[in-house]
């Protein structure tokens, strides 16, 4: 038996937790750990999610960020669950047909619903479905087909509704996805992006990062429900689509924020390796470094 003994890490994990948009208010001060005491004033505060009362004081039971909105406190965990809110863009797996409706995985607590009613058919058909439409709702999605979809509502129990009412949503082709913790996804108004490099990114709320190749501009305007077809994709874009692919699983494995400037800068900053080296320990957390830092220099100037 031999064990391999290292040194502390390359990369500060405080630096790294610091460049979190889910951690921007992370300190000493607001952060918690299960039973540290949250507030020593349970008449002044209430209670929220999170805490509770423990010998005349508010604790914490959770390891996360305390929030106070006005006189409640709770603590917001760090890594959890998806949660949903509407208006969120998201990326996710059918997983099952219903009547009238598809189940899909968005990785929150519960399956999500894709009503009938709220899906864009191809060719632009939208309009009130008949029983021809439920008998053929298999061969517009199937089982284990990945969709990107809108939050339209959130109900009372957590399960989200989902639409795809725009030429923008609809069913995922020829292209990578990559999962990352919900909790680094940067929020941004902005989730579909077209790079320079030839190719597209969409950028789920939930977590799924989807790579794929970028069709013309006039493309896109006259043809937006082909946007996901079946085409031949030029090699030079395969292989900067591989490279983004890395690029985003490097910044969550070194929890650093994913957001179109981060993807940007770690693709421009790994020109210099192969893509294989990117998932190298010594490669791969030098690179870490140097990236997180920048961000840190250009987030400090703005």
């Amino acid at each position: 038996m031999s064990a391999e003994i290292t040194g502390p890490p390359l990369v500060s994990p405080w630096m790294l937790l610091s460049m979190s948009g889910a951690r921007e208010d992370a300190d000493d001060t607001k952060f918690v750990t299960p039973g540290n005491p949250v507030s020593d004033d349970p008449h002044h505060f209430m209670r929220g999610h999170g805490t509770y009362i423990r010998e005349g004081e508010i604790v914490s039971s959770l390891a996360g960020i305390v929030n106070q909105l006005n006189r409640l406190l709770m603590v917001k965990t760090i890594k959890q669950r998806y949660a949903g809110e509407v208006g969120d863009v998201v990326i996710g797996r059918i997983v099952e047909v219903q009547a009238k409706r598809w189940k899909v995985d968005v990785t929150s607590r519960l399956f999500s619903n894709l009503p009938l009613g709220s899906v864009l058919l191809p060719g632009a058909d939208f309009r009130r479905k008949d029983v021809d439409d439920e008998e053929k709702m298999s061969e517009y999605l199937k089982s284990g087909e990945l969709v990107c979809a809108e939050v339209q509502q959130v109900q009372n129990d957590g399960t989200l509704m989902l639409h795809t009412r725009n030429h923008k949503y609809g069913k995922l082709r020829q292209g990578i996805l990559v999962q990352v913790p919900p909790h680094l996804i940067k929020k941004s108004k902005v989730h579909f992006h077209t790079l320079p490099y030839g190719m597209a990114i969409i950028i789920g709320c939930n977590g799924g990062v989807w790579i794929s190749a970028a069709l013309p501009e006039a493309a896109q305007e006259e043809n937006q429900h082909k946007f996901h077809d079946f085409e031949k994709v030029p090699i030079d874009v395969r292989q900067a689509m591989v490279r983004i692919a890395a690029c985003v699983r490097l910044l969550r494995d070194y929890s650093i924020s994913v957001y179109l400037t981060s993807i940007t800068t770690c693709y421009d900053m790994s020109l210099i390796h192969e893509v294989k080296e990117l998932s190298e320990h010594d490669s791969a957390a030098r690179l870490a470094h140097m990236i997180a830092a920048r961000l840190l220099t250009q987030e400090t100037k703005a």
